[in-house]
C-alpha cells in the first residue's frame, strides 16, 4: 500500500496518478464483495457515519461467510452482524457496547469483545501483529484527481489500511470531502462499490439511546456551571467520548475565541463554530483550525464539513498523543467518569465486572492537559448514579478498572463543586471529595474514611451536615487593584490556615487571641475549617483568585454557642502584608451580611482597647451597637434587626 504522505513527498505525482489498473475496472457490486472475503478473515470497518453499512449488511445476509471478526473503534449505525451467532461473526470494539446501546446478553460467549486499550495504542498493536486485520472496508468520497477522501471517518483508518491485505471502499457521493490527513490515493483501494445513501445522523446511529434514562437536567446543568468556571476565554478544549461530556458543550457559549482539538465533532460543537464561539485564533498549534478525527450529527453538519478549510481531520493517534497535546497552551480536557474513590482513583470504563464505556483517550487527555502550559485536566461525574448510589466511594468495587490513577488526577467536578486534589494528602483528598459528594452520603463517607484511617478520628465532620453555601462566593478587588476570591471556608483549608497563622506577626497574633502563641493547635484548626454552615460561618480571602494553589490572606468568622445561650461571637483578621487594602472593613460587612441572610440578628465581638484599627472599623460601621469595657477589653454588640441587607452587600 502507498501511504499518502510518503506518496506526496516522493514527487511521483504523475506516475501515482496513472495507475496500471483503472479506477473503473475496480468497480464491483455488493454481492461481489462477499467473494473477495475469506472465512476466518478479520475485517476493519469505520465508525459512526463512516461505517460501511450497506457492505456490512450484504456480508451478514450472505451465508457463504463464517468465522468473520469485525473490528470497529466506536460502535454505531446499522450493525446487523450483532444479531448473528459466534460461529458467523465476532466483534471487537474499543468502546463497550453497553454504553452505546448495542450490548447483547451473549457478549460473554465471545460475540462482542471489548478491548480496554487507548486509541494511541492501536497503531502499535497493528505494527507488532497483536491486532491482525485482513480486510479494511471503508467509506469514501468519489475520486478527485485520483484521490479519495475518508471524509469524517479518519480515526485510525489509515493505520488499518496500511496493515490490511485488501481494501474495499464504499464510494458515497454524500460523504463530505474533508481537509487534513484524510486523503488516500485511488491506488490504495483494491475494489469499490457505489452506495449513495444519505449518511446516518446521530439519532439514526444510536436509535433509542437518547431515550434511555439519564441524569436529571438540573444535575447536568450544575456540573456544566462548575466546569465552565475552569475554562477561560481563548482556551482550547478537548472532551472524552463519554456522553456525559456532551452536557458541557452548551456552556461553552459563555466563553470567547475557544479552540477545539477533539476526537469528535458533534452537532453542538458545529453550531458553536457558526456562532463564533469556536474560532481557534489562539491555538498554539493548528492555529485557526479545528482538529478532529470523526464527526456525527445532522445533514447540516455534514454540509458544513464538506471542503471547509477551518476543519482538519487527523488520525486519532495525533489527536490523542500527549506530546501533541502538551504543545497546546491552555488546554482544558474534560473526561466523564463512573466512580471515584476517596483517594482519587477514577473508573471510566467499568464498575465491578461490567463494562459501560471505554478507556479511549482518557489517560492521554489527562496527561496532555497536565503538560500543557495553563492546562487543566478535569474529571466530571454526577454525585449519584442512576440507581441512587454514591459515585464517590471509599474504595472502587472489586473488579473495577482504574482508568486514571490517583497520582494523575487534578480536578474532580460534581454538581456540588470542584475538588482540586493534585499533590494533596490522602486526608485532604478525602475531605475535598466528601465535600462534593451527595449530601445523602457525606456522613457515611466520613465515617468510612475515619475507620480506614484516612482521616483523624477527631475530625468534627460538621461540614457534611449541610450544603456548602455557594451564594457567599464572590470575587473582590482591593484598594490597590488586587484581585482576590472570597468564599466560605472548607475543611481542605486547614493547612492553609496553619500557613496563614505563621505568616502573622507576633503583634497581630496577640491582638487576635489576646495572648502570645507560637503554633496553632490542631483542634482549633479543625474547629475553624470544619463548620456546620447552618450555624457557624467563616469567610476567607484567597490569593490568587483563579488558582487552587492559593494563600489565605484574610478571614472573618463567627462561632455560635452550641447551647444557644449566648450571642455568636465574631472575629476577623488580615495578614500583615495585606493590611491597608481595605480588607478589614470589607470582611466585617461581608460577615454581617452573611449573618443577616441566615437570620442571625445579633453578633458580638471582644476587642483589645489598644487595637485602634479594629475599634475604628466597628465604631464607623453604621450598624447600631452597644458597647461595654472591662480590663482593657471592649465588647461590642451589633444589632442587625433594622439594618438593610443591601447596604451591607453593596459596600
Amino acid at each position: 500500500m502507498v501511504e499518502t504522505e510518503d506518496f506526496l513527498k516522493s514527487g511521483s505525482v504523475v506516475l501515482a496518478c496513472t495507475p496500471s489498473v483503472s479506477w473503473e475496472s475496480k468497480n464491483i457490486s455488493l454481492p461481489e464483495v462477499v467473494d473477495k472475503i475469506e472465512n476466518g478473515n478479520s475485517l476493519y470497518i469505520g465508525s459512526c457515519a463512516a461505517t460501511a453499512e450497506s457492505t456490512l449488511q450484504e456480508l451478514t445476509d450472505n451465508w457463504k461467510l463464517a468465522d468473520i471478526r469485525i473490528i470497529q473503534m466506536l460502535p454505531g449505525g446499522n450493525l446487523p452482524h450483532l444479531s448473528e451467532n459466534v460461529d458467523r461473526f465476532r466483534t471487537l470494539s474499543f468502546y463497550s457496547f453497553q454504553r452505546t446501546g448495542y450490548y447483547q446478553q451473549d457478549a460473554g460467549e465471545g460475540l462482542q469483545d471489548y478491548s480496554p486499550v487507548s486509541v494511541v495504542s492501536v497503531p502499535r498493536l497493528l505494527r507488532e501483529g497483536e491486532l491482525h486485520v485482513d480486510v479494511a472496508i471503508i467509506k469514501v468520497t468519489p475520486p478527485h484527481k485520483n484521490f479519495v477522501s475518508l471524509g469524517m471517518g479518519v480515526e485510525l483508518t489509515k493505520d488499518f489500511i496500511r496493515h490490511a491485505k485488501l481494501v474495499i471502499a464504499e464510494v458515497n457521493e454524500n460523504m463530505p470531502w474533508t481537509e487534513g490527513h484524510s486523503k488516500i490515493p485511488c491506488s490504495d483501494i483494491d475494489w469499490w462499490v457505489s452506495v449513495n445513501k444519505p449518511l446516518s445522523t446521530t439519532k439514526e446511529l444510536w436509535p433509542g439511546f437518547f431515550e434511555q434514562p439519564t441524569f436529571a437536567p438540573e444535575v447536568l446543568e450544575k456540573i456544566g456551571e462548575n466546569v465552565i468556571k475552569e475554562i477561560p476565554d481563548r482556551a482550547t478544549v478537548k472532551f472524552g467520548v463519554s456522553p456525559l461530556c456532551y452536557s458541557i458543550f452548551p456552556f461553552l457559549r459563555q466563553r470567547k475565541d475557544l479552540g477545539l482539538h477533539n476526537d469528535l465533532l458533534t452537532e453542538t460543537l458545529f453550531r458553536l463554530h457558526e456562532e463564533g464561539v469556536i474560532t481557534n485564533k489562539y491555538k498554539t498549534i493548528d492555529t485557526g483550525r479545528t482538529v478532529v478525527s470523526q464527526a456525527h450529527g445532522s445533514q447540516d453538519l455534514y454540509e458544513f464539513i464538506d471542503r471547509n478549510p477551518i476543519l482538519e481531520f487527523k488520525s486519532g493517534s495525533y489527536i490523542n498523543d500527549p506530546q501533541v497535546l502538551a504543545k497546546i497552551d491552555n488546554l482544558i480536557t474534560v473526561v466523564g467518569s463512573l466512580k471515584v474513590d476517596l483517594t482519587g482513583q477514577v473508573a471510566t470504563d467499568s464498575i465491578s465486572t461490567k463494562f459501560y464505556g471505554g478507556v479511549w483517550s482518557d489517560i492521554e487527555s489527562i496527561l496532555g492537559a497536565k503538560l500543557s502550559k495553563g492546562g487543566k485536566p478535569i474529571v466530571i461525574q454526577p454525585s449519584k448514579s442512576l440507581h441512587g448510589r454514591s459515585n464517590i466511594v471509599l474504595a472502587l468495587p472489586p473488579g473495577t478498572g482504574v482508568s486514571v490513577t490517583r497520582s494523575d488526577v487534578e480536578y474532580i467536578v460534581t454538581e456540588y463543586g470542584v475538588a482540586y486534589i493534585y499533590g494533596k494528602s490522602i486526608r485532604e483528598r478525602c475531605l475535598a471529595l466528601i465535600d462534593i459528594a451527595h449530601p445523602d452520603f457525606r456522613d457515611e463517607l466520613l465515617e468510612q474514611a475515619k475507620a480506614a484511617g484516612y482521616i483523624s478520628q477527631s475530625q468534627p465532620g460538621k461540614f457534611s451536615k449541610n450544603s456548602y453555601p455557594k451564594q457567599f462566593e464572590c470575587n473582590h478587588t482591593t484598594k490597590s487593584g488586587k484581585k482576590v476570591l472570597v468564599r466560605p471556608i472548607k475543611p481542605v483549608d486547614e493547612d492553609n490556615l496553619r500557613k496563614f497563622f505563621h505568616n502573622l506577626s507576633d503583634q497581630s497574633i496577640y491582638l487576635r487571641y489576646f495572648r502570645r502563641m507560637k503554633s496553632m493547635p490542631q483542634r482549633i484548626l479543625q474547629k475553624t475549617a470544619d463548620i456546620d454552615y447552618s450555624r457557624d460561618m467563616a469567610i476567607v480571602v484567597l490569593s490568587p483568585p483563579d488558582a487552587y494553589q492559593h494563600d489565605i490572606v484574610g478571614i472573618a468568622q463567627w462561632i455560635s454557642d452550641p447551647r444557644g445561650l449566648h450571642i455568636p461571637e465574631i472575629a476577623f483578621q488580615v495578614r500583615d502584608d495585606w493590611q491597608g487594602e481595605g480588607l478589614g472593613k470589607y470582611l466585617f460587612r461581608k460577615i454581617m451580611a452573611a449573618a443577616k441572610t441566615m437570620g442571625i440578628m445579633k453578633l458580638k465581638a471582644d476587642v483589645l482597647a489598644t487595637n485602634k484599627a479594629m475599634n475604628v472599623t466597628f465604631e464607623k460601621s453604621g450598624i447600631p451597637i452597644m458597647k461595654s469595657s472591662d480590663f482593657g477589653v471592649i465588647t461590642y454588640t451589633f444589632d442587625l434587626e433594622a439594618v438593610d441587607l443591601s447596604t451591607l452587600q453593596d459596600s
